[in-house]
């Protein structure tokens, strides 16, 4: 269901839910062929919890074509698959998140950004709304410079 995160995006956004019976590759695939069938033909991707892993897999479909992607504490078991992933991927975890989750997905994406969210369990969208919408439509307009203030040019601590 569309959460206050999705409410505070500046683009257009499209929430996809998936049926529980249905593996993340599978839900990529219907994903991808829903999103053809609207006629949009490149979009950036945030996946959150078990999303995560059909965003990656979405990413990995021929007719996709994602800019990047954000993955917002992703849960279960990532896919060796991901390793072939070459779109930017920020992962995002919070810091109140015990799970270990997060550290399986970025030893397949070695070369993703990473960021925590303070005062964030596994529902970053639902405890952090605004730190999950503002973080993302940083990373998806400037991708790893979202990093640097647009205002002094200087790492943000």
């Amino acid at each position: 269901m569309p959460t206050r995160a999705h409410a505070l995006y500046t683009r257009h956004v499209i929430v996809f839910t998936v049926s529980a019976d249905v593996t993340p590759r599978e839900a990529a695939r219907q994903i991808g062929a829903a999103v053809a069938d609207l006629g949009i033909v490149r979009f950036d991707l945030l996946g959150e919890g078990a999303g995560a892993a059909v965003a990656l897999w979405l990413t990995l479909e021929p007719q996709a074509e994602i800019g990047s992607v954000v993955l917002a504490a992703p849960a279960g078991v990532p896919d060796e698959a991901f390793r072939q992933v070459t779109r930017p991927v920020l992962m995002l975890a919070g810091t109140e998140d015990k799970s270990d989750a997060g550290d399986r997905y970025r030893a397949l994406l070695p070369d993703c950004s990473f960021m925590f969210v303070y005062d964030a369990n596994c529902a970053i969208g639902a405890a952090r709304p605004e730190a999950l919408a503002f973080i993302a439509l940083e990373f998806f307009e400037r991708r790893n410079l979202f990093l640097v203030s647009r205002e002094s040019g200087i790492t943000l601590p």
